[in-house]
């Protein structure tokens, strides 16, 4: 068979795949009444028809490109029974030129479709249609001094779409016993130039590793107890936060925000108050990964939290600073479920508080500059596909001055049911200033769908 015969057949292919692609784009798009169907059936004859003379046309150009060749070669249609030796010094420079004139016409083909395969791809029903989950956390505790409790600690529904080109948006929300709460509502670009990106609105600021996780996300039951007292629980804001990948060869990220306030439970700030910028949130973060073998790699952060004035700290400042490492160890050899995982940060909260803290109200205010610092620090051996065995250290001085110290030991349990479902176990020894407790958990989390945060790698 000819090379342009063989030409002919292969965009004749594409354009029939192409034609049938967009009819089935176009019928999908709309289904609901006969005469819709009849008109789908009329217009992809008339694509058929459409497709029919472009190949014709395409075949008499390539066969006229065929001539033109064999004459600038001086090719003649050779006889059944022609010489070898002159076919050889001939035919190497035909095929190649023959191939060539292939290509160029497929491109001119594709660039012509092209409009139309894009015009097809934004017909499908669920092209628009945001993406659904629903997560349900469950906790059955024990405390040797106060008892046992079921806990619902939540049931979350996550969404994120596509807005255009140039945006996505996402929104999680939390139904608790306290009731339902919008956790994140944001909009990010996805197309700026010079590696930028933008995120507005409510969502967790990128200060630190857990804090900008969901309490389900944790690779373990509870939030560590430094997070709790410096941040504030999670990591959630309001306001505007830019990234930038710097364009080197080594990754890092750098990111900067504004925000009414950092974190979940700060009572320090109302959201629906106006105030001066003076007494806004500030954040700044650096990020890096180093990869040290080809199983093994790093990352590093460093994050710093500003904020110039705190009305309950008598108009002081108040800085909240952070570092954290996460050494990843994943064999090759034993797939991504396998391995292990070290996870330390240490946290320095550095502000104007009362010796005591706040207390009843109705004694004096002493306030004292106080430097506290904390950490967490945990490790997680992945031993199986479905066992995940794990101890969490942690060490917490209070921000307040002179109250004691918190120190937590928990070894844990993940069991991994499926890609969808976990079951954890915890025990907890708890000592922090007027409580010594043994505690007991039995985690159970599921996720309906698609969500777009959990159970990622920590």
């Amino acid at each position: 068979m000819a090379a342009w015969q063989r030409g002919i057949r292969t965009v004749s292919a594409l354009l029939v795949v192409t034609a049938i692609l967009e009819a089935r784009a176009a019928s999908a798009a709309d289904q609901g009444t006969v005469e819709q169907l009849m008109r789908d059936f009329e217009a992809m004859k008339r694509r058929l028809e459409k497709v029919e003379k472009q190949t014709q046309e395409q075949q008499e150009v390539i066969r006229r490109q065929n001539e033109k060749i064999q004459q600038l070669t001086g090719q003649r249609v050779a006889p059944p029974r022609k010489a070898a030796a002159p076919v050889v010094a001939t035919e190497a420079p035909t095929t190649t030129r023959e191939e060539e004139l292939k290509n160029e016409v497929t491109e001119n083909i594709m660039r012509r479709i092209q409009p139309s395969l894009a015009a097809a791809n934004k017909t499908f029903a669920s092209q628009f249609n945001p993406a659904i989950g629903f997560v349900i956390d469950s906790v059955a505790s024990y405390n040797d001094k106060e008892g046992g409790n079921f806990e619902f600690r939540s049931g979350e529904i996550g969404i994120s779409a596509s807005v255009d080109p140039f945006v996505r948006g996402y929104g999680i929300f939390n139904g608790t016993n306290d009731g339902v709460e919008v956790e994140e509502a944001a909009i990010v670009t996805t197309s700026l130039p010079y590696n930028l990106a933008l995120k507005g609105g409510r969502f967790f600021a990128d200060f630190g590793r857990l804090s900008k996780f969901h309490d389900h996300d944790l690779p373990f039951v509870n939030r560590p107890h430094v997070l709790d007292e410096y941040v504030d629980g999670e990591s959630q804001g309001d306001g505007i936060e830019a990234s930038w990948l710097v364009p080197i060869p080594q990754y890092l990220t750098l990111t900067a925000g504004a925000y009414n306030k950092i974190g979940a439970e700060n009572e320090r700030v109302n959201n629906n108050v106006p105030r001066n910028y003076s007494e806004f949130t500030y954040l700044g973060r650096a990020f890096t990964f180093l990869s040290l073998s080809d199983s093994s790699s790093i990352d590093f952060g460093v994050s710093g939290g500003f904020t110039p004035v705190v009305k309950e700290d008598q108009r002081d400042t108040r800085i909240l600073s952070g570092i954290d490492v996460t050494y990843r160890y994943t064999p090759l050899s034993q797939a991504s479920y396998r391995g292990l995982v070290w996870g330390t940060e240490v946290l320095m909260n550095s502000e104007n508080r009362p010796i005591g803290g706040f207390g009843d109200g109705n004694t004096p205010l002493v306030f004292r500059h106080q430097n506290a610092v904390g950490l967490y620090s945990y490790i997680e051996p992945r031993l199986t596909r479905r066992f995940y065995p794990g101890f969490l250290f942690e060490w917490v001085q209070d921000i307040n001055p002179g109250v004691g110290e918190t120190l937590a030991y928990s070894p844990y349990l993940t069991v991994w049911a499926s890609e969808f479902q976990r079951i954890r176990l915890q025990y907890t020894r708890l000592e922090s200033p007027g409580e010594h407790a043994n505690e007991f958990f039995l985690q159970w989390t599921v996720v309906l769908g698609s969500h777009v945060h959990s159970f990622k790698d920590r």
